[in-house]
């Protein structure tokens, strides 16, 4: 209730326009100063529309006023400056971000917090007037995650398609002047290759924007044995001409909600894997069944294997185990990575058990749905509907 006697309820004002603005803490610091009355009298309804809105923030708020010796937070400062381990740190951070703007009235800093795991949080500072300050707390440890994940997509982007490209240079410049029938096809054949590698490349990428970006609106109840069926008749051509055998066992009302096309391109996508990585001879199995309220689909092959320190990389963008069979494959390194994010879209999870020289299989958990008898009721008339 003390805030009475640093801000106005001018400040709600500013308080308010944060909430549905998407300012900086920093922004907001510069807001109340600029906003606060001290020698205008606030009542009691200003102040606690005040303490409202400052608890509503989602980043903390922490207010000092030197000559009265006060210091008062909102609920989320509170909740960040307790007496764990990284809330010391949080306080301590505070604490000199308070001494730097008494000095230069205005500063910002973040903090790295490590403990188990790492925390990042954003101080911002802002001298009121010589006596009176306002500290911000912003937690940045998601925004700093995406941050990052955003750079290397785009380092790794930039890698996957110059590869390619570049590849696509040095053949055209090559078939300039070449007059020997054989070596032009030879060059222009794997120009046609790299072509595609970079359409696949895009193609995977587009998929991906899809995905995360797509709502579940248009989501509906699909049977997944049709789209099993499916996905195997698809992958038969592709298993026949190199050796293998595809099969398809399992159970029979499979119901899951979803979309009908992301999970085709789950199954799509581990199906061709088991078959790029199989040796001549051996067989691709897709098995289906139900476990309680869940529906597990496996594909299991026996190729080559995944080692166990690559397996928990997999699911990662641009991760490849082998990155010259998955060149000579085609593979671009994002299709596990599509697979892993439709599945957890749609509540479902995704796991791998492989051992080196003997194959791998990857288990698919998606919620069953249940078909409801449907009750007979009576209409107005008393017919039986």
């Amino acid at each position: 209730m003390d805030l009475i006697f640093f801000l106005s309820g001018a400040a709600v004002t500013a308080v308010v326009a944060f909430l549905i603005s998407k300012r900086s803490s920093k922004d907001l610091s510069r807001a109340i100063q600029n906003e606060a009355r001290v020698n205008t009298p606030t009542t009691e309804d200003q102040l606690e529309s005040l303490m409202d809105a400052l608890d509503l923030l989602p980043i903390g708020v922490v207010i000092v006023d030197t000559k009265m010796g006060r210091r008062l937070r909102n609920n989320a400062a509170a909740a960040m400056t307790g007496v764990r381990y990284v809330d010391i740190l949080v306080e301590q951070a505070v604490d000199e971000m308070l001494e730097e703007v008494k000095i230069t009235n205005s500063g910002e800093r973040v903090l790295e917090a490590v403990a188990g795991t790492t925390r990042y949080f954003k101080i911002c500072g802002q001298a009121m007037d010589h006596q009176r300050f306002i500290v911000t707390i912003e937690d940045v440890t998601e925004k700093s995650r995406i941050d990052t994940v955003q750079t290397d997509f785009v380092a790794n982007l930039s890698h996957e398609l110059k590869t390619p490209i570049g590849a696509v240079a040095a053949l055209a410049d090559s078939l300039n002047g070449e007059t020997e029938t054989e070596v032009v096809w030879r060059l222009a054949e794997r120009i046609v290759t790299e072509s595609h590698r970079m359409s696949r490349i895009v193609d995977d990428l587009l998929d991906l924007s899809r995905v995360e970006f797509g709502g579940t609106e248009e989501w509906t109840d699909i049977e997944l044995g049709p789209v099993l069926v499916e996905v195997v008749s698809t992958n038969q051509h592709a298993a026949k001409r190199q050796g293998l055998g595809l099969s398809l066992t399992g159970s029979t009302e499979l119901l899951v909600r979803g979309d009908r096309a992301q999970l085709v391109s789950v199954f799509s996508n581990l199906v061709d894997n088991a078959i790029k990585y199989s040796e001549a001879g051996g067989v691709v199995l897709v098995e289906s069944k139900i476990e309680g309220d869940e529906i597990v689909v496996s594909v299991t092959d026996h190729g080559i294997g995944i080692a166990e320190r690559d397996q928990n990389r997999i699911f990662e963008r641009f991760y490849r185990v082998d990155k010259a069979r998955s060149r000579a494959t085609g593979g671009t390194g994002l299709g596990l990575s599509i697979v892993r994010h439709i599945v957890l879209e749609h509540g479902g999870s995704i796991d791998v058990r492989s051992e080196e020289g003997i194959g791998s299989t990857f288990m698919v958990r998606l919620p069953r749905v249940i078909k409801q008898p449907k009750e007979s009721v009576l209409d107005q008339t008393g017919v039986m509907a």
